[in-house]
């Protein structure tokens, strides 16, 4: 397998054969990464990158647009103040698309140095770049150029492909695996075509789905059609999830805690009250 790391540390095999490397960004921090095929299965993904088993999971899914200030203010509050915290202070290991844009940038500025478990980003290797990456990368460029990898993520699942999607099938083999032995939960803030195949992948998993409503697009959808039930007028995919009983709608202009305290509770980390 061709090793897409100009630049970086010298590429070495992991499991199923999978290249690895270190991609060093220009902040200081460093990332494993591992370019795979789109049908790498989640336990060589897991191998590959050297994952320990995680106390518990977090799979952020959502926009990558640029977002409306109104709604880039209630995620920084969200994701910032109230999911990265959480991430953090439980030490749970958390699955993005990986890239310096939309939710998945404001969440990783936020975890920034407080890490305390792995941060994996997953996504195309055709459609992403990063700081040394040498233009002559035999890869092809997707119609609307490449997108900078968040740098404060601590791993990387780079999906062979140039197109927005082909993550998917390795991203969601990837959340399995690691949720095998665990308790997890999938968050949805905006998102779009991509972030609805995936939302309907997770509870197609019998994994929860807490959704911010309030941040427009895909997650605005999707809570409406759990409170105002009406199949013939909703999409399929967005009908399907919202009658699976898994989803759970949140009023994203709730206090941060609000959110921590329910990602607490579907993980089974809240402390049980004491007795009278």
């Amino acid at each position: 397998m061709t090793d897409y790391a100009a630049g970086a540390s010298p590429a070495k095999r992991g499991s199923g054969g999978l290249a690895r490397h270190t991609i060093v960004f220009p902040c200081g921090r460093s990332a494993l990464a591992v370019v795979a095929p789109t049908d790498v299965s989640g336990a060589d993904a897991v191998a590959a990158l050297q994952l320990e088993p995680p106390r518990a999971l977090i799979v952020l899914v959502g926009s990558t647009n640029k977002l409306p200030p109104n709604v880039t203010t209630v995620l920084r509050s969200n994701i910032g103040e109230g999911l990265a915290r959480v991430a953090a202070d439980e030490r749970l290991t958390v699955v993005t698309g990986g890239t310096d844009a939309g939710i998945f940038a404001i969440f990783g500025r936020a975890l920034a140095g407080q890490a305390t478990a792995p941060c994996v980003g997953v996504a195309p290797v055709g459609a992403v770049t990063w700081p040394g990456r040498s233009e002559r990368e035999p890869v092809v460029s997707p119609r609307n150029g490449v997108v900078q990898l968040e740098p404060h993520h601590t791993h990387f699942l780079l999906v062979e492909g140039a197109e927005w999607g082909t993550e998917t099938e390795a991203l969601i083999a990837l959340a399995a695996t690691l949720a095998a032995e665990c308790p997890s939960v999938a968050i949805l803030a905006g998102g779009g075509k991509g972030a609805r195949q995936e939302v309907l992948e997770q509870i197609r998993r019998g994994r929860q789905v807490l959704v911010l409503a309030g941040t427009g697009r895909l997650a605005d959808e999707l809570a409406r059609a759990t409170t105002n039930w009406d199949a013939d007028a909703i999409e399929p995919r967005t009908a399907e999830a919202a009658a699976s009983g898994l989803v759970t709608a949140l009023d994203s202009a709730e206090a941060p805690a609000s959110l921590a305290e329910h990602v607490r509770q579907r993980l089974g980390l809240l402390e049980p009250k004491a007795k009278p």
